[in-house]
């Protein structure tokens, strides 16, 4: 089968997950991953990197932005950046960028097409009913197939889940850059925060030259220090922000490194946690180049980042902040913007899945807003709670719920607000920046 548009190629991509998913009885990596395909399928179109042109990022919170940073970053000292994140925010294509700019449709459809006869053959040579070819594997082919075609020096590939059994996981990694690890995906990745923890450091291999590990609690610090070499760079010891004073504009701040030292740095994102990604960021840079950063290059970098979704403005007279908080941890950050702006009345739309830390999210919400309304976006393929309105009844006794993001938006409009926080999901956040006519395509 030829695709011809990119609505008929991304079902294909999770055909072999839906094919497997009622055989699946117990959500665990272990059992239903199956990485071995991912590298049969890289393996047969020739499409595997050598080690020293591969990072790998996990973390349960960060890792995406930090990616993007380490892109933009590496991009300024005069490499050429192949970035794999996920999720996408508006178009599919924003998953695979080359300097900034995302994979077109056509060439896409392009690598897609071309690899679809390996594909077939590999999913129809599945004898266990709970494996599949996994959507992300299928996208790292057409990652790798675009980052040769575009001889990129180097890629960034951010892992979808996990670590050890995620399909990114295959390749070969001089790097490995470990953000802050908390407990998710219960089930998938284990039932405790060590079981994550293992599954999160196993992206450090034999193959590894260097893993830096981002600010962790007290807890996983412990727990990594157990599992990891002692060569490992880790926050708080071989490198560590400080002076850190935060605007609307965006945060400074000095940062001590294992090679340098960087005073007054600028970062144009909200947000203590992007300071934490920054220095990881930084660190995990000094380690590919083998040296300190150039000063001015690095200040450059930093000053033109732009990461969507996180503590993002993206309005003013009211003030809308987009932010892609799925769990109570990454909702109380919210609090931060309040001293910046005019916050005499906020009002916050919540949409987080079911299978996201949604009461967390509602909760710390409801303690700084006006008004809470909970909602779907307009486009998502997730499933939301059907007791949202009553969770958030739970914490505020007139909070609403509106079908869409868009009814919500018009609906807030009406309250004459100060600041509107639009708080969820990727799909979400997308939505928001669907209605604030705001294409992705090209981030720089």
């Amino acid at each position: 089968m030829k695709f011809l548009t990119m609505k008929e190629a991304v079902p294909y991509i999770y055909s072999s997950l839906l094919k497997a998913k009622p055989f699946q009885q117990e959500e665990n990596d272990a059992l239903t991953r199956a990485p071995h395909l991912t590298k049969e399928l890289l393996h047969t179109l020739d499409l595997i990197p050598s080690s020293d042109k591969v990072i790998l990022v996990t973390g349960s919170k960060g890792k995406g932005s930090t990616s993007r940073m380490m892109a933009a970053i590496l991009r300024k000292m005069g490499l050429k950046v192949g970035l794999f994140t996920s999720p996408h925010l508006i178009n599919y294509n924003e998953r695979i960028r080359v300097n900034g700019k995302a994979i077109s449709d056509e060439a896409f459809l392009t690598y897609l097409n071309s690899h679809g006869s390996t594909i077939d053959n590999i999913t129809a040579s599945i004898e266990n009913p709970q494996h599949y070819l996994g959507p992300t594997g299928i996208l790292l082919s057409i990652a790798l197939a675009h980052f040769q075609s575009e001889a990129t020096d180097i890629n960034v590939i951010e892992i979808g889940r996990g670590g050890t059994y995620d399909d990114t996981n295959v390749l070969e990694n001089n790097w490995a850059v470990v953000s802050k690890v908390m407990e998710e995906h219960l089930g998938f990745l284990g039932h405790s925060l060590e079981d994550i923890i293992r599954h999160k450091v196993g992206i450090v291999k034999e193959c590894t030259k260097y893993a830096v590990i981002g600010k962790q609690s007290e807890e996983a610090l412990e727990m990594m220090r157990e599992l990891l070499s002692e060569s490992a760079a880790f926050w708080g010891e071989e490198y560590m922000p400080s002076n850190v004073s935060a605007s609307l504009s965006g945060s400074t701040f000095t940062l001590q490194t294992m090679f340098s030292r960087y005073e007054d740095l600028s970062l144009p994102l909200l947000g203590s946690f992007q300071v934490e990604n920054a220095a990881l960021a930084i660190q995990a840079c000094e380690t590919v180049i083998g040296r300190g950063l150039p000063s001015d290059l690095l200040k450059e970098a930093l000053r033109e980042l732009r990461w969507p979704g996180r503590l993002e403005v993206v309005a003013d007279n009211p003030t809308v902040v987009l932010d892609g908080s799925i769990n109570r941890v990454s909702a109380a950050y919210l609090k931060e913007i309040l001293p910046l702006v005019d916050s005499k009345k906020v009002v916050t739309i919540i949409a987080v899945p079911s299978n996201k830390d949604y009461e967390g999210v509602i909760k710390v919400c409801s303690e700084f807003s006006d008004v809470l309304i909970v909602t779907t976006p307009d486009n998502s393929h997730k499933t939301f709670p059907a007791d949202a309105l009553e969770v958030a009844r739970k914490y505020q006794a007139g909070a609403m719920e509106v079908g869409l993001l868009s009814e919500a938006v018009e609906l807030v409009q009406t309250f004459e607000p100060t600041l509107i926080f639009i708080v969820g999901t990727q799909s979400m956040i997308g939505s928001a920046k669907e209605i604030w006519k705001d294409s992705l395509m090209d981030i720089g």
